[in-house]
């Protein structure tokens, strides 16, 4: 029994490397690039869709290394979502906490990838009385990221909504 279990775990363990080598590519929308430059516009205010949404760009990010791509991946957080980059989660639903906490996990570990930048807007952080210092490390407090939008795109960023 200690053997089909142990065989098991190892089995499971290959399943997702064998799942990427079999995933298809994308060699004709990324011909001639280097960089994969990416803005996320996220306003999404449901910690478990917005949970969700991240396991997505994540898996955007590997993927662009995994075909070669030098990710760049800027994140824009406004409107409900800048109630859920603050470090403390005293503001929030009970029910929501758990989730919240969450985010903060997946949020560290992408500021944590090389080419990843993240900001929020100050006019979206002023409805939950955020400043920078309330702000998850690694999270810059920018004036107004529509211009952060308009930015980053006239810089060659394409903007992907997340709401």
């Amino acid at each position: 029994m200690k053997m089909l279990l142990t065989s098991l775990l190892g089995f499971s363990l290959l399943l997702p490397t064998a799942a990427l080598a079999d995933k298809p590519s994308d060699e004709r929308a990324i011909a001639g690039l280097e960089n994969g430059r990416i803005l996320w516009d996220i306003t999404i205010g449901d910690p478990e869709r917005l949970i969700a949404r991240l396991s997505v760009i994540e898996e955007t990010y590997d993927d662009m290394v995994r075909q070669g791509l030098e990710p760049e991946m800027m994140f824009a957080f406004r409107g409900g979502a800048a109630g859920m980059i603050a470090a403390s989660t005293d503001h929030l639903e009970l029910e929501d906490v758990s989730a919240v906490r969450h985010i903060h996990e997946r949020l560290e570990d992408l500021l944590a990838r090389e080419g990843v930048h993240m900001e929020a807007c100050s006019i979206a952080t002023r409805r939950f009385d955020l400043t920078q210092d309330d702000l998850l490390p690694g999270i810059q407090l920018v004036g107004n990221t529509f211009l952060s939008i308009m930015g980053y795109e006239s810089q060659g960023y394409a903007t992907i909504r997340i709401d």
